[in-house]
């Protein structure tokens, strides 16, 4: 099962990177919750997917990198990056966690974790 999660991780990260909102849609339950630690919100399916759609409007360039995932014993998995992202003329460099719970195939919950206040001061300007 390892193996089966560690694909479906890359799939599904490879859909947010690219901006592909109607795949990532199709990863998430309807009932999907996505909770933020840096303010203790959890957004729905579609609060979630504008979020990831607005990416473009907010950056100049915004990727993933330096990428490790964890496949754990209940068909989820951790993922492990850094958040790469310029504005203006400023970039930022944040380490980023997300615990992703996934039953048949569907994501049904994320917990984020990183310094969401690091990200808004490195572009601020």
């Amino acid at each position: 099962m390892t193996d089966a999660t560690l694909a479906f991780a890359k799939d599904f990260f490879d859909a947010v990177a690219d901006g592909d909102i109607d795949s990532v849609r199709r990863y998430y339950r309807d009932d999907v919750k996505v909770w933020h630690n840096w303010d203790e919100v959890e957004q729905t399916k579609d609060e979630n997917l504008a979020t990831l759609a607005s990416i473009p409007q907010r950056y100049d360039t915004f990727a993933y990198a330096e990428v490790r995932c964890t496949a754990l014993p209940d068909g989820g998995f951790l993922r492990q990056h850094v958040i790469q992202a310029s504005r203006g003329g400023r970039h930022a460099r944040v380490p980023a966690v997300l615990r992703v719970y996934v039953e048949a195939e569907q994501v049904y919950r994320i917990e984020e974790y990183f310094d969401y206040g690091q990200l808004t001061s490195a572009l601020a300007g």
